[in-house]
């Protein structure tokens, strides 16, 4: 091979190195682009999460006062027909 040949196979692979850099570098740039908006839709994510089991902790604790007051509304239907046989009695 003559001089002339091998410098323009050197710079083809010059060429060739620096495209294929390029095409890296743009990778790269569009797996941070991706990988920021997977970041950013995962702390949103957590913090909606976080506002729903606050508002279902609300939630529960309203049901458990109802489930307490039909506990004792039960208790008291249930000594109805005593408090009633009472009443008749005393007559």
């Amino acid at each position: 091979m003559n001089v002339e040949a091998i410098a323009l196979e050197i710079r083809d692979l010059k060429r060739r190195v620096e495209l294929a850099e390029t095409r890296l570098s743009q990778v790269e740039g569009r797996f941070e682009f991706v990988s920021g908006q997977l970041r950013d839709l995962q702390l949103y994510q957590l913090a909606k999460f976080g506002e729903i089991d606050g508002r279902l902790d609300k939630i529960d604790g309203r049901l458990d006062r109802i489930e307490g007051r039909l506990g004792d509304l039960t208790n008291e239907i249930r000594a109805l027909p005593r408090v009633i046989a009472e009443l008749i009695a005393k007559r």
